[in-house]
C-alpha cells in the first residue's frame, strides 16, 4: 500500500528547529519493510492546500497517518490543522489519527477513520495489517526489536536535508519521576531502555551516514546515573564518539565523575530541568532535586568546557516576589550559557491539569496566572519581569560565554 505519514503544521507560528517527530520516523520504518512510504513534516515544510491535495491524488495514497501533538514544549500542539488535513485526506484515503493527544484524550479524534488510543508501536502494525487484511508484519515484541531508524526517508524533505548534520537518537522513553506540571505520564506511562549494546549498535548507525551531531532524546538521559555512566564509558571506549557530539537532558542529580565521562564523550550541552530556586515550590512540583547541589553541578560543567541550559518555571500558586527572585539568583549563581523560562502551564495529561476545576478546563494548556485564579502574578506581569531579567543577564553573561567560546569552541 502507498502510506502517508503527516506531521501537521503548529497551530501557532513557530521558527522551525531541528528535530524530527521520532515516532513518525519509527512508524514509518517498521511500515517501510512492506509498504511504500512518504512523510510530510509541516512542522518545517510550507504547508500550500492545493499543492497538498494535488500531491495526494498524484501518489495515490491508500492510507495516511496523521500525529496529533499535544506538546507546546517540543514542536507544537498542532491539533487544529491536524483535524483539517484529515478532513481533505477522508476525500482520498483511510486516515489514521496517532500521536501524543490521542495517547492522553483516549477518545476517536476529529472526523479520522481510525484512531490509535495507545502508545504502542504494535497498534500501528495492527491497523495496517488490518486495512490490507493481510498479515505482513508481526509484533514487536521488546523494545530491542525495532529496527533502527532510517534517516534517509527525512532526505525528501529539504528542510532535513540542508540539516544533514544533526540527527536525533533515543536511547529511553519514559521517566520514572513524578513532576506534577509534565504531561508525559499521559502517554508513556512505563519507563524503557534499549540495551547498550543496542544504542552502540544504533551509534555505529549513525555515524555510517555522516552525522556530526546527535541530539539524544530521552526525557532525561541522566534518570538512571548508573546506566548513563556505563553507556559513556562503552562509547568511549569503542572510540564511537570519535568525530561525534552529543547533547543531552538531564537532572541536577549528577557528580563530577558522570561530567568528567561526559566531556569524554563530546558531550557538548546539557540542559537541565532545575524549575525553581525556592525549595517549597519545587516540593510542590514534586521535583526531587537538592537544589544546594545546583550551582556546584553547573559550575564544574562549565569549568571543564560544557555548555549547560538552565530551564525554569515561574507561576507556582505560592509564587511570590521574593521566591522569583530566589530563582533568578540560583540562575546568576549558575552561569548558564542559556536560559528558558516558562510560564507554569497546566497541560493536558498532567497532574496539574487533572487537578483543575472543570470550568478551568476550557483549553489543553491553561497558563497559571491572577486571571485564572492559580497565582497571584498577571500573565503580562510574569512575561515582563521574565523578559527584564533575561535581557540583563545575557548582557552580563556575554562576556562569559565568549571566553568559553574561544577556550572550547561553539557546542555545535
Amino acid at each position: 500500500m502507498n502510506v502517508l505519514i503527516v506531521y501537521p503544521k503548529p497551530d501557532k507560528y513557530k521558527k522551525p528547529r531541528f528535530g524530527f517527530s521520532y515516532e513518525m520516523l519509527t512508524i514509518a520504518t517498521v511500515l517501510s519493510k512492506y509498504h511504500r512510504v512518504n512523510i510530510k513534516d509541516f512542522s518545517c515544510e510550507s504547508y500550500n492546500e492545493c499543492e497538498f491535495i494535488e500531491y495526494v491524488r498524484r501518489e495515490s495514497i491508500d492510507v495516511s497517518f496523521i500525529e496529533c501533538d499535544s506538546y507546546a514544549l517540543k514542536r507544537s500542539q498542532n491539533t487544529v490543522h491536524a483535524a483539517r488535513i484529515i478532513d481533505i485526506l477522508n476525500r482520498y484515503a483511510t486516515t489514521v489519527a496517532y500521536g501524543n493527544y490521542c495517547y492522553i484524550t483516549k477518545r476517536n479524534f476529529a472526523n479520522a477513520v481510525h484512531t490509535i488510543t495507545e502508545n504502542d508501536i504494535n497498534c500501528v502494525i495492527d491497523c495496517i495489517n488490518q486495512l490490507e487484511q493481510i498479515k505482513h508484519l508481526s509484533h514487536v515484541a521488546a523494545y530491542d526489536e525495532l529496527p533502527y531508524i532510517n534517516r534517509n526517508l527525512l532526505l525528501t524533505i529539504p528542510y532535513y536535508k540542508t540539516n544533514s548534520q544533526n540527527t536525533l537518537l533515543q536511547t529511553s522513553k519514559g521517566c520514572e519521576n513524578t513532576c506534577i506540571f509534565c504531561q508525559r505520564k499521559g502517554w508513556q506511562s512505563c519507563y524503557v531502555t534499549h540495551s547498550d549494546d543496542y544504542v552502540l549498535g544504533e551509534i555505529q548507525d549513525i555515524k555510517s551516514y555522516g552525522f556530526q551531531n546527535v541530539w539524544i532524546t530521552d526525557e532525561n538521559f541522566t534518570f538512571n546515573l548508573p546506566r548513563a555512566k556505563r553507556l559513556l564509558t562503552k562509547i568511549i571506549q569503542a572510540n564511537l564518539h570519535e568525530n561525534l557530539r552529543f547533547f543531552i537532558s538531564s537532572w541536577a542529580n549528577i557528580d563530577e565523575d558522570f561530567l568528567n565521562l561526559a566531556k569524554e564523550c563530546n558531550v557538548r550541552i546539557i540542559s537541565f530541568g532545575i524549575e525553581s530556586g525556592n525549595a517549597e515550590i519545587l516540593q510542590f512540583y514534586r521535583k526531587n532535586i537538592n537544589i544546594n547541589n545546583v550551582p556546584n553541578v553547573i559550575r564544574y560543567a562549565n569549568s571543564i568546557g560544557i555548555f549547560t541550559v538552565g530551564n525554569f518555571i515561574i507561576g507556582a500558586p505560592m509564587e511570590t516576589e521574593q521566591t522569583i527572585g530566589e530563582t533568578f539568583d540560583l540562575i546568576k549563581k549558575c552561569e548558564f550559557d542559556q536560559v528558558n523560562i516558562k510560564n507554569l502551564d497546566y497541560m493536558v495529561g498532567s497532574s496539574l491539569y487533572e487537578s483543575l476545576t472543570d470550568e478551568l478546563k476550557t483549553e489543553d494548556h491553561v497558563f497559571a496566572c491572577f486571571e485564572n485564579g492559580l497565582n497571584n502574578f498577571r500573565l503580562e506581569d510574569i512575561k515582563l519581569r521574565k523578559d527584564a531579567f533575561l535581557s540583563e543577564y545575557y548582557t552580563s553573561h556575554r562576556p562569559i560565554l565568549e571566553r568559553k567560546i574561544c577556550l572550547y569552541g561553539t557546542p555545535f
